[in-house]
């Protein structure tokens, strides 16, 4: 009866082509049939030029094996299964190592009009260009809605393609629909009469505070953060939006290719222990084909502990025990230095913003060196939030500082975005052993724009996210989206890097190009290595997570201007496969 038992359950093995599937062997101990990847470009994103192998063979959502497709065969063992790739090319699971889950489901949430196309699964969104073109949207939106008095949220304005924008506009639109203009950046917004009364924000409550222009109905990094969020926060983040929405993200981040990704600021919404609740509850299950790791923002979380440090440690050593199947959390900690991109907020060294106007800070560089200080003593990797060239001085003057201080502590710094910075600069980082995680979509949207003689000019406009700049100085970067700030598609991060192509078809600063290899290490294995997770996944080794992606074409055998419409057909996490379109 028991040879008749394992006969059957050997046949059951015979049909399961990609799932894993339990047995009970002689000892009585569980183990699992292995799984063979074979006949297609392997790509394993190991060493410093590209390597193909013939065979992967993966065992209880681990790589056991890889080389040769005889020898992969041999050491599978009896009963395994086999994939043929049918000349698909797969590498390792995509990496965004930065990106925003909550705040990108509260932006899911709103109407989209940008000046760039988004492509979605429940349908794609035409960009929205000129002033006109702009009311005319939110005018169509507005009549949209039934109940009168129901809020209109537009997110995706920006000055730039879009012109000036006042309460006063808004109100002609409606006098009694709460009207909210969320810029691109998602650091700035306007309301009109009625939204100023739905969020019962009155001029008292914004008197002396310059980031607020309350005539015009306009609020600004923290006067937006401080003011509007916290009255605003209960309707756009409630259980049943951010649940509706974070399925959403899941299919989005699924789409692109991924299986890993990095929350770099989870508790910026003011409430540490909401964001953890609505990922947790909502993507902590079988369905998730990806991980997260969660970077706690430490600035906020100290704003809202009323600035004491030690408190705010206790918090983020508690939440550090979270960690559960498919999050990561307690290795970094997150904060900031100037203002956002879009907005033209980020601080600019001399001779500054052609102009002249000032930058913001998000943290003074007093509140930074402070901060960082207390948390490179605590022996915390650190992120920095930076986008411009006086930020970046800032991040590295103290960094330096901590360096020659404590010269025992060995930690990481990241620098996270890299937006307008000195050619020096990067030979500075490159010096105190700082690593970037960049946005190039930067120069892909805002190149010709920021180019203009009005902004930053056209050598330092052209030159943003300066990646050729890091690979000649041999310092490690990786590519993020910062979603909502560019689209969750590793793949058009990676071609922005490599073909430095703007929105518009122009080339800017062909120096700053990379090869297409190293904008894959920035989609894999540097990623996962700024993460702390290159020890389980990044690359296609033995001993690392089943973690793939397979695509239609091979990124480096095809024309690098083609790289960003290759196709994302599946994605294997941990051994599970989880194809596109299911």
């Amino acid at each position: 009866m028991k040879n008749l038992i394992l006969l059957l359950a050997f046949s059951i093995f015979m049909v399961s082509c990609r799932e894993e599937v339990k047995k009970i062997d002689n000892t009585g101990k569980p183990s699992s049939i292995s799984t063979v990847y074979y006949n297609g470009d392997i790509l394993t994103m190991e060493g410093e030029n590209a390597t193909y192998i013939e065979a992967v063979v993966v065992k209880d959502g681990k790589i056991t094996f890889t080389g040769s497709k005889d020898e992969a065969m041999k050491q599978a063992g009896e009963g395994h299964t086999m994939v043929d790739l049918e000349g698909k090319t797969m590498m390792p699971g995509l990496i965004d190592p930065h990106l925003h889950p909550n705040l990108g489901a509260m932006i899911l949430n709103t109407k989209f009009a940008a000046p760039f196309d988004w492509v979605f699964p429940w349908g794609n969104v035409k960009a929205v260009r000129g002033h006109e073109a702009f009311i005319a949207k939110v005018k169509e939106y507005e009549a949209e809605l039934k109940a009168p008095k129901e809020p209109l949220v537009v997110w995706g304005f920006m000055e730039p393609f879009h012109g000036d924008i006042s309460r006063k506009e808004l109100d002609g639109i409606s006098t009694t629909r709460p009207i909210m203009i969320w810029q691109y950046s998602a650091h700035v917004m306007w309301l009109n009469t009625a939204g100023l009364k739905y969020l019962n924000i009155t001029k008292k409550d914004t008197k002396g505070n310059s980031q607020i222009d309350y005539a015009a109905g306009k609020f600004v990094e923290a006067g937006f953060f401080n003011v509007v969020v916290p009255k605003w926060a209960p309707t756009i983040r409630n259980d049943e939006v951010m649940k509706t929405n974070m399925l959403k993200l899941r299919d989005l981040v699924h789409m692109g290719g991924l299986t890993t990704i990095g929350d770099m600021g989870t508790g910026s919404s003011g409430e540490l222990w909401g964001d953890f609740k609505y990922m947790k509850n909502n993507l902590e299950n079988d369905k998730t084909p990806f991980r997260m790791q969660f970077t706690p923002d430490v600035n906020t979380l100290n704003l809202v502990n009323g600035g004491d440090f030690e408190k705010t440690f206790a918090d983020v050593k508690e939440f550090g025990k979270k960690t559960s199947p498919h999050i990561i959390i307690d290795h970094a900690v997150k904060l900031y230095a100037d203002g956002a991109f879009f907005g033209q907020n980020f601080q600019v060294l001399p001779p500054g913003y052609l102009d002249g106007h000032s930058g913001e800070w998000i943290m003074t560089p007093e509140n930074l060196n402070k901060a960082m200080k207390f948390w490179w003593k605590k022996g915390y990797p650190i992120h920095i939030h930076c986008n411009g060239s006086m930020g970046l001085e800032t991040i590295l003057d103290e960094l330096e500082k901590l360096q020659k201080e404590l010269p025992q502590l060995k930690q990481r710094l990241t620098i996270e975005h890299f937006g307008e910075s000195k050619p020096e600069q990067s030979a500075r980082i490159a010096k105190l052993g700082a690593v970037v995680s960049a946005n190039p979509y930067y120069l892909y949207s805002m190149g010709d724009k920021y180019a203009a003689n009005t902004v930053l000019g056209k050598e330092r406009g052209s030159e943003m996210v300066r990646l050729g700049s890091l690979v000649k100085n041999k310092v490690k970067f990786a590519l993020h989206s910062d979603f909502t700030m560019a689209p969750i598609q590793p793949l058009l991060l990676a071609w922005i890097a490599t073909n430095r192509v703007t929105a518009d078809g122009t080339l800017m600063a062909p120096q700053e190009r990379v090869s297409a290899y190293d904008a894959l290490k920035g989609i894999t294995i540097n990623a996962a290595t700024l993460m702390q997770l290159d020890k389980i996944t990044g690359s296609i080794k033995v001993g690392k997570k089943a973690d793939f992606v397979i695509l239609a074409e091979n990124p480096l055998k095809i024309d690098p201007i083609k790289m960003k419409d290759i196709k994302v057909l599946e994605t294997v996490f941990e051994g599970k496969s989880f194809p596109l379109g299911e």
